[in-house]
């Protein structure tokens, strides 16, 4: 009786350690399987800067599912949706809910602190072209009414415009061309790789060729363009008021 009694008393035993193991291992594979989310939820991205002078800047964000910005100064900005995304959007540190873009929507932002969150599935990526709080060099003659639009519409299409910025989406076709115009102060970024033929009052006549995601700054001056490669030229023109 007394050999039962420590029999059963040794199979119990067995019993409650193999118990214990178990949930040990489960709470150890569940903290596991946890931990990326915690940690994705808490990374934070810093944008890239692409471009900066002392009148402007250029940044590109990329949030991956879960990543977030930290909170952080803008100044006056125009915002171009690279991808299509959703995120979860505070500014001067008040939480406004979420805020959806397609790629090519572009939206306007004050100066002011902001932070954002991707809280979607999918790689949240955007262009911010920002104005620095300094005078422009003078334009002279160059007007933003003389500008793409008013001798090739069938070109350009304005996709934002306010007192501060005119952003300009250009698609030329192969051997296309657009006669001289007003430029004034602007970035270009380039949508796609092409060729041109170019010519200003300021550089002359030169022969360029750009990169995708290329960005390169213009003062005022007047232009003509003629798509001499073989590819669609298709590039975004930001002017600076």
């Amino acid at each position: 009786m007394k050999r039962s009694k420590q029999f059963l008393s040794t199979i119990m035993a067995i019993a409650f350690i193999s118990v214990f193991i178990s949930c040990k291992r489960n709470a150890k594979k569940d903290a596991e399987k946890d931990k990326p989310t915690q940690e994705l939820a808490v990374k934070t991205v810093n944008p890239v800067i692409l471009f900066e002078n002392e009148y402007a800047k250029v940044v590109k964000v990329s949030l991956a599912p879960g990543e977030s910005q930290p909170t952080h100064e803008g100044e006056s900005r125009v915002i171009y949706a690279l991808t299509d995304y959703s995120i979860d959007w505070e500014e001067q540190g008040e939480k406004l809910g979420i805020k959806n873009w397609k790629k090519g929507d572009v939206h306007f932002h004050d100066a002011g602190t902001h932070a954002a969150k991707n809280n979607g599935s999918t790689l949240a990526q955007w262009l911010v072209f920002s104005k620095k709080n300094v005078d422009l060099p003078e334009c002279g003659e160059n007007t933003v009414e003389n500008d793409v639009i008013s001798v090739s519409p069938n070109f350009a299409q304005t996709l934002f415009e306010n007192k501060d910025f005119k952003m300009t989406h250009v698609n030329l076709s192969v051997g296309e061309s657009i006669p001289m115009h007003s430029g004034i102060n602007r970035i270009i970024y380039s949508l796609t790789d092409y060729s041109l033929k170019y010519e200003s009052d300021k550089e002359g006549k030169l022969n360029k060729t750009f990169n995708s995601g290329e960005i390169h700054w213009h003062e005022a001056c007047r232009h003509a363009l003629e798509n001499n490669g073989d590819t669609e030229a298709e590039f975004l023109v930001v002017s600076y008021k």
